[in-house]
């Protein structure tokens, strides 16, 4: 018998890492293993643009101090404005591009209205409340690694990047047989001397969450030939073999236990 660390060891000494690869839409890529780096094609935000909804404002650099400046334009999100001069504003919205000449945004709740005109609670430093070209991610960065299991955000992400599919691993294909004569499934009369096979469920489930395609291949019999047979029939359908074999354990207590075989 094997220590369970030196089982696993050999296991995966042995085990040859996946190599079929299919291109899906992010709709259907939920769960599976990305094949391939993903590379931002662009910059996220990819234009300089507001935080908040508020005006836009050019400060002038002979008077950092302004707290006036006269409204000329306003800015949805979706839309570009036109190029501000020093004392001037623009009412912006969020996500709304950033006009040229503009270097800061004011919340609107920190602004006095007088018709055209605004008036300034306080001072606004500099780059307030605006967004970055880049700031969240920047054109040529490294956004997934190759391996990861793609999560809902991870699929968000792709897809702000404008990136509609992703190249992935096929899914391991995993056969699973039990063997043993005492084994019994569950919601069957349970005999003197038997089991339920309670492996066989665990296993599938947790493979089932993990995303691989299953060849449940029920309950062998012991019988060496058959065994044979049901382990070769495998072989030639999967990547890995996981079986279940029930045996007497300490104290006489029936038992199952479970191996898997790199194909």
């Amino acid at each position: 018998m094997l220590d369970f660390e030196v089982a696993l060891a050999q296991l995966l000494a042995q085990a040859r890492v996946a190599t079929r690869t299919e291109l899906l839409p992010l709709t259907a890529a939920r769960g599976r293993v990305l094949a391939h780096d993903v590379i931002a094609p662009i910059n996220v935000p990819g234009f300089d643009n507001s935080s908040m909804d508020g005006y836009a404002l050019h400060i002038p650099a002979a008077a950092p101090a302004t707290t006036h400046f006269q409204i000329t334009q306003r800015i949805a999100a979706g839309a570009v404005g036109h190029a501000l001069a020093a004392g001037e504003a623009a009412r912006i919205f969020t996500g709304a591009p950033i006009p040229v000449g503009a270097n800061a945004v004011v919340m609107q709740e920190q602004c006095t209205l007088a018709g055209e005109a605004l008036q300034l609670a306080a001072r606004v430093p500099l780059g307030a409340n605006i967004r970055r070209i880049g700031e969240d991610v920047h054109h040529g960065q490294v956004v997934l690694r190759a391996g990861q299991r793609l999560s809902p955000a991870m699929l968000g992400l792709a897809a702000s990047l404008g990136i509609a599919q992703l190249t992935v691993f096929t899914p391991l294909r995993v056969a699973l047989l039990s063997s043993g004569d005492e084994l019994v499934e569950p919601g069957q009369p349970l005999p003197a001397g038997k089991i339920y096979n309670a492996n066989r469920y665990t296993l599938l489930a947790q493979l089932q969450a993990l995303g691989c395609e299953l060849l449940d291949l029920g309950v062998i019999p012991d019988q060496f030939d058959a065994t044979v047979a049901a382990l070769a029939a495998a072989a030639k359908q999967c990547d890995i073999l996981l079986t279940s074999g029930g045996g007497i354990g300490r104290r006489g207590r029936p038992y199952q236990g479970c191996s898997a075989i790199p194909r």
